[in-house]
């Protein structure tokens, strides 16, 4: 299925293999090794895995459950969908929300560092009957070199936490990891980064950031929000997100093309609305029901005194030709420049 090099030495993973770097450094991880082992050995033996995961977190961890299991997941790629047959690699690609589904009418290498997690998603695809058109990677994205291959490139919900797993200026790490990937995609391939906004309206009004927890920071500029960080915590802010333009700006700057960007709401993870920005976003803004927002932290829903301040908000935005700058998240697609 393809040919990559790790360490400077050169693998072919063909499809349905699994192919794993020496285990080294810190993972993500959203829920303890122990726990996952179990669960892949229940879908092992052949309960469904929906099942298996809504028995374990439905009721105990209700949004890692929807994160793992809600069918928005994937929306995204349902209303832009790549041509059947692309070879797509998803990076960061967690218990398979993306792969499994793209899965269905393409080829997937399937990237992810934590082992339990692709061990989950291995099983899941055994038993969906996808694994046959993937392929599996447990390594750091980073570690690895590929030839410019891949018609599509996934990259949600990882371009934020890339410093936090590295050493140095935290942007430059996100500017290096934009440039790999750049280096991926074939002749008009294109790259799909899924991110928050770092000037999303809800986080102007206090909501808490999604990976700190920690109100009025991320929203800062650069220099200030890790100052301020440093104040609080004592420890240094390694997440970073952006807006728009600060976005824009580093595509540029990784040789990509201008981000043609959409905004969803109430974020990328579980959205329900995903609109182009442009005139036609800030005319449903303007037309639509307004959609309940969380706190993308823990999932809990905002108090409808601040769901009311968000519409009332969001509609004068959308009168000023503004609201799509300040939605929550974006979908970001590019390809080389």
């Amino acid at each position: 299925m393809i040919r990559f090099s790790h360490a400077g030495a050169e693998h072919r993973l063909d499809a349905g293999a699994h192919w794993a770097a020496p285990r080294d450094g810190e993972h993500y991880r959203d829920a303890p090794e122990g726990e996952l082992a179990g669960l892949i050995a229940e879908v092992g033996a052949g309960r469904p895995w929906r099942e298996a995961v809504s028995a374990l977190y439905a009721q105990s961890r209700p949004w890692l459950h929807r994160i793992v299991t809600d069918p928005c997941r994937d929306l995204f790629f349902r209303m832009n969908p790549p041509p059947p047959g692309s070879l797509v690699l998803d990076v960061g690609a967690g218990w398979g929300q993306l792969s499994l589904p793209l899965a269905a009418s393409n080829r997937v290498v399937a990237l992810e560092p934590t082992p339990e997690r692709l061990g989950f998603l291995r099983a899941a695809a055994r038993q969906e009957g996808l694994d046959g058109r993937m392929a599996f990677l447990q390594a750091d994205f980073q570690a690895l070199e590929f030839g410019p291959c891949f018609d599509l490139v996934c990259c949600v919900g990882v371009l934020e936490w890339v410093p936090r797993f590295g050493e140095g200026d935290p942007q430059a790490l996100q500017l290096d990891f934009l440039r790999r990937l750049r280096a991926c995609l074939a002749p008009g391939g294109r790259l799909v980064v899924g991110i928050e906004n770092r000037l999303g309206l809800k986080y102007l009004l206090g909501v808490p950031d999604d990976h700190t927890g920690l109100p009025g920071v991320s929203v800062l500029g650069r220099e200030a929000a890790l100052r301020r960080h440093l104040e609080l915590t004592g420890a240094p802010l390694r997440v970073l997100t952006y807006s728009l333009p600060e976005y824009e700006g580093l595509f540029a700057a990784a040789g990509l093309s201008a981000p043609r960007a959409w905004g969803a709401w109430p974020d990328y993870k579980l959205p329900s609305r995903i609109l182009p920005l442009g005139p036609g976003l800030e005319a449903a803004v303007l037309s639509g029901p307004p959609v309940p927002e969380h706190n993308g932290y823990n999932g809990e829903p905002l108090s409808p005194e601040l769901q009311e301040a968000l519409s009332c908000h969001y509609r004068s935005l959308a009168r000023l030709g503004m609201a799509g700058a300040l939605a929550p998240s974006f979908y970001l697609e590019a390809g080389p420049a």
